[in-house]
């Protein structure tokens, strides 16, 4: 199977990025490039996948839950209003990954507390 030129096209870009030639995996909900080389496609290349652990995140209290503290100054404030569109598709996608769910997909997903299915 060809490996896959994976892409991060922020929502308010996909219709540029399908003029460029990207096409779109709804298994993996995710764009990519169709072929090597296609230059106009390159705002778009996909930064590298965020590890697993983030930097001073603590996961050695075992399985479940994990209480971070939050700092008062992010009371009140959504990570995702505070990185760019690129990166929080790149953090949704370890996160899902991380809590047994495909990278990138829908399918598969798990609570990470309690293992439960998406019920939407």
């Amino acid at each position: 199977m060809v490996e896959r030129i994976w892409l991060d096209v922020p929502y308010a870009e996909k219709d540029q990025a399908k003029k460029a030639g990207a096409r779109w995996n709804p298994a993996a909900t995710r764009w990519y490039a169709p072929c090597e080389g296609m230059t106009m496609l390159e705002p778009w290349a996909a930064a590298p996948d965020v590890a697993d652990l983030l930097p001073g995140e603590d996961r050695t209290l075992g399985n479940g839950l994990f209480v971070a503290l939050v700092p008062s100054s992010c009371w009140f404030t959504n990570v995702r209003s505070c990185v760019s569109p690129r990166d929080w598709k790149r953090l949704r996608r370890m996160i899902t990954r991380r809590a047994g769910g495909r990278a990138g997909g829908r399918a598969g997903m798990r609570c990470e507390a309690g293992g439960a299915g998406e019920d939407r």
